[in-house]
């Protein structure tokens, strides 16, 4: 009687916790756990990118805005589900190396888009990125790549309930570990010709995948005349004043000695004009050797200047034609060597851009 007793007692037990767990809510059998997606299956987001405008480019923050579209695209029941749960799928992507989002626009610019077995909808951004890959190393020239990376979140607005695949589940709320995959759908992505910037030209764009991410690519080339203008030309009329300098007679020992020191000074400013356009750079640029080296040879062309000068005081009366002649000569080497330099530096500079 007693072990009958015991076995309708054990089988009751299992009864009455199950009603209790039910009464407070706790998730029953055929309900997916908070925290964990329905089935561990991922949502996969086709994500396509249309960039119509990039203005505002600071080569001193390494910062830009862009302006675009979109597009967000799954299987139509995977965004029924998203759309019975009350998430928009905007909610589970963001602009990872987006800046100031206080101050940035995500709205849709569409209704939902029939895709074949799709269904998507397109929105309309604008905001200030950074990138951080930019490398000033061959400044005025090289290539300047300005990105777009998108990251999946793990939740949206706190919680997301996702419904599961099974009906007979009841909805799960999940609100962290929601697998989220992205993309890349290059063939309805496009950038437009208004992306070229003031002293840059778009040559290309790339829309791929990376771990976890998707980032889209746009490449910049210095457009030549422009860069000429604004930083190569001071500079090379500068050293052509240089460079004449000896061009002086010898008897002109006070003006020759007078133009170093302007030229000098000339260097300093417009070095610091053009690298107060620029970030604090822990390497030197192209526009960095081609200074330095201006410095090098204005110092040593003062310093030929001063012994040319000494020596022509200490021969006096004994100056003759034939030692101007040598000092030509020497002068000339300086020049021709002067112009190597320069050559060298800026074949260097457009082979390793």
């Amino acid at each position: 009687m007693a072990t009958r007793w015991h076995r309708w007692l054990a089988s009751l037990i299992p009864v009455l916790l199950v009603s209790w767990l039910g009464m407070w809510g706790f998730p029953l059998a055929g309900m997916a756990l908070e925290g964990t997606p329905p089935n561990n299956q991922p949502v996969t987001l086709q994500v396509a990118l249309n960039v119509g405008n990039v203005h505002r480019f600071s080569a001193r923050d390494k910062t830009y805005s862009v302006e675009g579209t979109l597009r967000l695209a799954a299987p139509v029941a995977v965004m029924e589900r998203l759309q019975a749960a009350g998430v928009d799928p905007v909610e589970l992507l963001r602009f990872q190396n987006q800046v100031e989002p206080w101050n940035s626009l995500m709205e849709p610019a569409s209704g939902w888009l029939k895709l074949g077995p799709n269904l998507g909808r397109n929105y309309r951004f604008n905001g200030n990125f950074y990138s951080d890959e930019i490398n000033y190393r061959g400044y005025p020239f090289g290539t300047l790549p300005l990105r777009l990376r998108v990251v999946p979140v793990s939740s949206a607005n706190g919680a997301i309930r996702a419904y599961p695949f099974d009906p007979n589940e009841a909805p799960a709320v999940i609100s962290k570990d929601l697998s989220i995959q992205l993309k890349a759908d290059g063939r309805d992505s496009s950038v437009s010709r208004q992306t070229n910037m003031n002293g840059y030209r778009l040559t290309g764009w790339n829309l791929i995948n990376e771990a976890g991410s998707l980032e889209m690519e746009l490449l910049y080339q210095p457009i030549g005349w422009a860069s000429l203008v604004k930083w190569l030309m001071p500079l090379a009329i500068t050293m052509v004043v240089m460079l004449l300098t000896p061009n002086l007679r010898t008897s002109f020992s006070s003006e020759r000695l007078a133009i170093p020191p302007v030229i000098l000074l000339t260097l300093v400013f417009m070095q610091q004009a053009y690298r107060e356009s620029l970030p604090s750079l822990p390497y030197l640029t192209v526009l960095d050797g081609l200074y330095a080296f201006s410095y090098l040879v204005t110092l040593v062309f003062f310093c030929e200047f001063i012994w040319c000068a000494n020596r022509i005081d200490r021969l006096g009366d004994r100056h003759t034609a034939q030692s101007d002649r040598r000092i030509e000569r020497l002068e000339t080497g300086l020049q021709l060597a002067s112009l190597g330099g320069y050559a060298v530096l800026l074949i260097w500079a457009l082979w390793n851009p």
